[in-house]
């Protein structure tokens, strides 16, 4: 291994501003795709479906491989997830939930 790959694996990687406004450009952009498809839930569907995938990339083929050696930088890791928010979940409605929209359409349907 380089000496270059282990002082990287030895020191917590910060995000640099620069990478951080560019990931907010880009949150900003999709949130943008994502609002201008609005009224398509199957186009709504599938924007989901990248962004689990992506989260499913990163976590599989960066995340783990990068994670800390050590028991202390494990710890370090482990207390910063708690500290802050936690591990990232990517939460999916069931169908029931899906089919309570069905049940206050019917509502709403009724009342007109």
């Amino acid at each position: 291994m380089a000496q270059t790959e282990i002082q990287t694996q030895a020191q917590p990687q910060q995000e640099s501003p620069t990478n951080l406004s560019e990931l907010e450009e880009n949150t900003e952009r999709l949130w943008q795709i994502a609002q201008s498809q609005s009224d398509n839930p199957e186009a709504l569907l599938q924007i989901l479906r990248v962004l689990e995938a992506t989260h499913k990339r990163i976590r599989d083929d960066l995340f783990q491989p990068a994670l800390p050696n050590s028991r202390h930088e494990l710890f370090n890791l482990l207390r910063d997830i708690e500290t802050n928010g936690g591990w990232p979940h990517i939460y999916r409605m069931k169908v029931n939930e899906i089919c309570k929209y069905l049940e206050q359409s019917d509502d709403e349907d009724s009342l007109n």
